[in-house]
């Protein structure tokens, strides 16, 4: 490939067998040298994937083949966060074969939010099923507890998706930690209501109990989606998009015990 990155509207079949989901492919201009897929956030109800999609152009143009997917919300053709993981499911599959023809053999995955969520349970999925089998993690303010934190917003979460407590531990990677996952990159505000800051310490711990190597970056006094993109310009997300081009590109992101504490402009 050469001139600019390129993009494709690709699209894939839930997992339902009929429902077409979007795929957002952001195509560097020479060959890429690594891969990542990610899902956007939205509490499993809302949210699309052109959220992500500046990320991916960003990320595209520092050489890594970047997708952003779709699928089923609760509501919206899917009755739990489950089905939304079923759907995830389909779009590794296609962005593998993707991967494959640009002549990558292995893929990142990550999001933000429920979306971070989807890509832990790809990885780790929950009774000890075997994981998909990635080179990364991209975490932003992942969801991690569905099923014991006991704040306000994780109660009217738990409710409005009508989980039980076994499917809501099922959504909860916090719980299913396991040795053997790839380094991994968390970015959390300080701030984060919906998301306590709290659980993404308690999850990078968990994860390095566990001989993993977890790095948390921190932006002080950010709010839950605080990497989203901006017509103004958002200083954190360029800060996020260097950090993951040393994670896939140079894997070199730092000290994995040790959480980073973004300051000043940095956190805007």
């Amino acid at each position: 490939m050469n001139g600019a990155r390129s993009e494709g509207g690709e699209y894939f079949v839930a997992a339902d067998g009929e429902t077409p989901l979007p795929l957002h492919v952001l195509y560097p201009a020479q060959q890429p040298r690594a891969a990542l897929l990610l899902f956007h956030g939205g509490g499993w109800r809302r949210g699309r994937p052109t959220m992500l999609v500046p990320h991916a152009r960003k990320l595209a143009d520092a050489g890594i083949l970047t997708a952003s997917a779709g699928y089923r919300l609760v509501g919206a053709g899917a009755a739990t966060p489950a089905d939304c993981l079923a759907d995830a499911a389909q779009a590794d599959r296609a962005f593998r074969t993707i991967a494959e023809r640009a002549g990558l053999d292995n893929i990142a995955i990550g999001g933000g939010s429920a979306g971070a969520q989807l890509a832990l349970a790809l990885a780790m999925p929950p009774g000890g099923q075997e994981s998909h089998g990635y080179t990364g993690l991209v975490l932003f303010n992942p969801a991690v507890d569905q099923c014991c934190n006991r704040g306000l917003v994780a109660s009217l979460v738990r409710r409005s998706l009508r989980l039980t407590p076994e499917g809501a531990r099922a959504a909860s990677p916090l719980h299913h930690v396991r040795g053997g996952m790839p380094p991994s990159l968390m970015f959390h505000g300080t701030h984060d209501r919906l998301v306590p800051i709290e659980l993404a310490r308690r999850f990078q711990a968990s994860m390095e109990a566990a001989g993993n190597d977890c790095e948390l970056v921190e932006f002080a006094g950010a709010r839950h989606g605080f990497f989203l993109d901006r017509r103004e310009g958002n200083p954190a997300l360029e800060r996020s998009i260097e950090l993951i081009k040393l994670l896939l590109l140079v894997r070199a992101v730092g000290s994995p015990t040790e959480a980073r504490t973004v300051t000043g402009k940095d956190r805007e």
